[in-house]
């Protein structure tokens, strides 16, 4: 089982288009689990501490291997949500590990 977690910083900077931008990027990548086979849980959500250096939005997902999430990454459908992604954020940083 592979873990990918991914933060990001948003264009909006106030509370209202912040919330709109995770709720639409929540909205676009959550509904495809059950979509893209080897994609077994994605949860999208904002940071709630407030602090400047935290990141503004993470996203969990689990793969049942590294060869699924490699699969994941190019999925037409998860080509479409990350287009929604991007049209929000402005920077991203990553990890994968192995459960």
């Amino acid at each position: 089982m592979i873990r990918h977690v991914v933060m990001w910083k948003l264009n909006a900077e106030d509370a209202v288009g912040q919330k709109a931008a995770v709720d639409a990027m929540a909205a676009a990548l959550e509904p495809l689990v059950g979509q893209i086979e080897g994609l077994d849980s994605l949860t999208v959500r904002a940071d709630i501490a407030a602090v400047d250096s935290n990141w503004d939005v993470v996203l969990v997902s689990d793969h049942t291997s590294p060869e699924a999430l490699v699969a994941y990454g190019s999925h037409p459908l998860h080509v479409v949500a990350g287009a929604v992604v991007k049209a929000n954020t402005r920077d991203r940083v990553c990890v994968d590990f192995e459960l």
